[in-house]
């Protein structure tokens, strides 16, 4: 038995095998960024070796499929800054994350693309997302021009700017105002910045825009809600607590969560320290970390809190485990959970699927408190080295439009556009949540070093939920190895 899937029932441990075959085939990026690690950098993609992605050939485009007064055909014609329409086909490639969210999205509205520009053919390769960030690294360092748009985690783009390896889409974006105004208004400016050098408040200026979105959500179970009397979500952490408690009793447990040793207990340990106002370097990265204030005292003492009313094997879980927890019906709530789509559909969630809301994590009790979930998504860029830059950022536009909206979503993709989310809860009843969730979520730190310092700093945290320390004492620890990291990698020199 491996370690993960101690504590889980031979049920729970098939249907977390069945996730994670599914998200082998479907991916997943948070699972890499503890295998390959934001920390590894051109050096982890050197380490990987040059080997070239995986080739998917493009789907056959049915353009009878496709209305000639579809909005997205509609929409184009309005746009400005387009080149001229080739006489002759051209083709880019787009290199995408292998399946949902990322590729096939992608292909889904790609026979639209074509009615409206025929001539203009997309080759979409597609990788699985364990392989991705390391080779997207490595193609960046060789300069390789095969490339003329790529689909990558915000985590990398700071490294990616910083690099020169990135064409800046702003004056293209400036250039359509109408456009611009529209992403503007319904993307909110926190994922935005996502992609940006800096944030817009400081200047900072656009080098990839975000057609998918991802954050941490409240998860729960209406009818063990109801079974015990709780007609309203918990609005801040010791009401989740509270209602952990009203929920747990025979073989129904009020929490889980993703708290195994490390990076994933970070992520759990960050949204509460966030939503309590707190911050890994308040003082900036130049300075020594500021985990071991009230904030850190109080995320720590949260899941303490929580823990008594765990099911088992959730202080083992990644998010395979921890859904397969829900949707077999031992956890009924989990105040901050990645999941989404398995949740919710009827194919990994056979029992409770339509028993499932969502909601926006809870906020913290102090003056500087609010809801404040960790930040996922990928965006999409144009290498430097690209050949076809002009109809990359056409090409990016138009996943990005609103116009493509039902069959991104159909093509499972999950939008970072607010009206998208609303509009088409009927398809993913989940993204409500997300619509609520996006606009106070909470990026995780744009350093190379932060998969290391998840790390370093989960292990602090798991030394609490398994009562190896006291609160106070795992966060000065924590606090020390952080600064420790950060003193090797010369941030105080």
């Amino acid at each position: 038995m491996t370690a993960e899937n101690s504590g889980l029932t031979p049920e729970q441990r098939a249907v977390a095998r069945s996730y994670q075959q599914l998200r082998e085939t479907t991916v997943n990026r948070r699972r890499l960024m503890i295998n390959a690690g934001i920390a590894a950098g051109l050096i982890g993609a050197y380490r990987m070796g040059p080997e070239a992605p995986g080739v998917s050939a493009a789907v056959p485009a049915r353009q009878d499929a496709v209305a000639a007064d579809h909005p997205a055909i509609l929409a184009a014609k309005e746009w400005v800054g387009a080149p001229e329409e080739p006489t002759e086909p051209i083709k880019l490639v787009d290199w995408e994350e292998a399946g949902e969210r990322w590729e096939l999205p992608k292909r889904g509205v790609y026979p639209i693309w074509q009615m409206i520009h025929p001539n203009v053919q997309i080759e979409i390769q597609a990788t699985p997302i364990g392989e991705m960030f390391p080779k997207i690294q490595l193609a960046m360092a060789s300069k390789s021009d095969k490339y003329d748009v790529i689909d990558d985690d915000y985590a990398f783009f700071p490294q990616l700017i910083a690099g020169g390896h990135l064409t800046l889409l702003q004056d293209r974006l400036d250039a359509d105002e109408a456009y611009k105004s529209d992403i503007y208004a319904d993307v909110p400016e926190n994922i935005l910045d996502l992609y940006r050098d800096k944030p817009l408040k400081e200047g900072g200026q656009l080098y990839g825009l975000p057609p998918d979105g991802n954050c941490q959500l409240m998860v729960y179970r209406t009818d063990a809600f109801e079974a015990a009397g709780i007609t309203t979500v918990p609005e801040t952490w010791p009401e989740a607590i509270e209602v952990a408690k009203e929920l747990t009793g025979g073989n129904q447990y009020g929490f889980t969560a993703t708290l195994r040793r490390g990076y994933w207990a970070t992520h759990c340990f960050n949204t509460i320290f966030w939503s309590h106002g707190g911050e890994w370097f308040g003082n900036g990265y130049n300075e020594p970390p500021t985990l071991n204030v009230e904030a850190g005292v109080m995320a720590l003492e949260t899941l303490l809190a929580l823990m008594p009313y765990a099911a088992p094997g959730t202080l083992n879980a990644v998010d395979d485990e921890a859904n397969a927890l829900i949707t077999t019906g031992s956890a009924v709530f989990a105040p901050n959970l990645w999941g989404g789509s398995v949740w919710t559909t009827e194919k990994t969630n056979p029992q409770f699927y339509d028993k499932i809301a969502v909601d926006i994590v809870p906020a913290g009790t102090t003056p500087e408190s609010g809801h404040r979930p960790i930040m996922g998504g990928l965006g999409l860029f144009i290498p430097t080295y690209s050949k076809n830059p002009d109809w990359a950022f056409e090409w990016i536009k138009f996943c990005c439009s609103k116009e493509v909206g039902k069959e991104w979503v159909e093509n499972l993709g999950q939008p970072a556009r607010l009206s998208l989310l609303t509009e088409y809860e009927s398809i993913q009843s989940y993204f409500p949540g997300l619509a609520k969730s996006f606009p106070t979520a909470h990026r995780m730190e744009p350093i190379p070093e932060t998969g290391e310092l998840y790390e370093v700093f989960g292990t602090e945290v798991a030394n609490v939920t398994t009562g190896a320390k006291a609160p106070e004492q795992a966060l000065a620890d924590g606090n020390a190895a952080v600064e420790e990291i950060m003193r090797k990698a010369g941030y105080y020199n």
